[in-house]
């Protein structure tokens, strides 16, 4: 208790101000750590090292007394460090890289990255109709070239007949089976091998292309755009979720939303955006795209 008063007792202006400061960035920080395990198993076991501390402050001398049972658990918490970086490694490089690409300031997102993601769209609806499976990632900040290392390299336009023909299953190709990868507005790379997620709770009917587009985005903020070989829905997977069964103005609209490359989008990467991104861009109804972008689309 003394050492809140501590904490809020002020003497000017100045200590009023970075008080505050403080608090704000303490909170700040617990909000971002709740939203990277909300839905994983480091939140189960958070609640279990919460425990295990509730356990360890009743057992000593002043309460329970169990000696044994407080020197266990006196010895687990010295090593608490590496056991909780050895169980949460996976949680732990996803925020740290999420923490590594979050500017303080958005920038402009470019015409020709418009264009990328129309095609993108496009190359989705053209392999839907024909439930050819697809498995397109497209970089952000977060470097994919690791990713393209075990793949062929190519360099190409993004064009939607580009990437169609590269998921085309037929014998010659054997690149149809692997993913994509868009970095810098070109195709860099195809017949890559994407990480599996490990997230239980990931729903177990879906296929490996699925998962892989979701393991990817808990590592990176790329975007990636899956098409379902056995149904033909189109999906696309961001930070770790899964967006599903969208036609193309919900798919157009996520892009977008993604990479803030609409007119009237807010600047592309602001921290506060990165923070409000999980509750209002999911919740935010697809717009509607125009009749000449419609007719675009049967047309194709």
């Amino acid at each position: 208790m003394d050492l809140l008063f501590d904490i809020f007792r002020v003497d000017s202006g100045w200590q009023a101000f970075f008080t505050i400061l403080d608090m704000t960035i303490v909170f700040i920080v617990i909000y971002r750590v709740l939203l990277l395990i909300k839905g994983t198993r480091a939140l189960q076991m958070l609640f279990g090292l919460i425990f295990i501390l509730i356990f360890f402050y009743i057992s000593q001398e002043d309460y329970l007394n169990l000696a044994t049972t407080h020197w266990l658990i006196d010895m687990f918490i010295a090593n608490l460090i590496i056991i909780v970086v050895i169980i949460f490694q996976h949680d732990i490089r996803r925020a740290l890289a999420q923490v590594g690409r979050a500017p303080l300031l958005g920038g402009a997102r470019s015409y020709e990255e418009t264009s990328v993601l129309e095609e993108v769209v496009k190359a989705c609806v053209m392999l839907s109709s024909r439930k050819l499976g697809a498995l397109i990632a497209i970089e952000r900040e977060a470097d994919l070239s690791h990713f393209t290392e075990e793949g062929i390299k190519l360099d190409a336009v993004v064009t939607k007949d580009v990437l169609f023909t590269l998921f085309l299953p037929e014998h010659q190709n054997p690149l149809h089976d692997g993913a994509v990868i868009i970095q810098k507005g070109r195709v860099s790379a195809a017949g890559c091998f994407l990480p599996l997620t490990i997230n239980p709770r990931v729903e177990k009917t879906l296929g490996t292309r699925h998962r892989a587009g979701i393991g990817v985005t808990e590592d990176t903020d790329a975007a990636v755009a899956i098409v379902s070989e056995e149904t033909g829905t189109i999906s696309i997977a961001y930070e770790g979720e899964l967006h599903r069964d969208l036609d193309a103005n919900e798919m157009r609209s996520l892009l977008q939303k993604i990479y803030r490359a609409g007119t009237t989008a807010a600047p592309a990467g602001s921290l506060l955006e990165r923070l409000k991104f999980g509750s209002q861009d999911r919740d935010t109804p697809a717009q509607p795209a125009s009749d000449e972008a419609e007719k675009d689309e049967v047309s194709s």
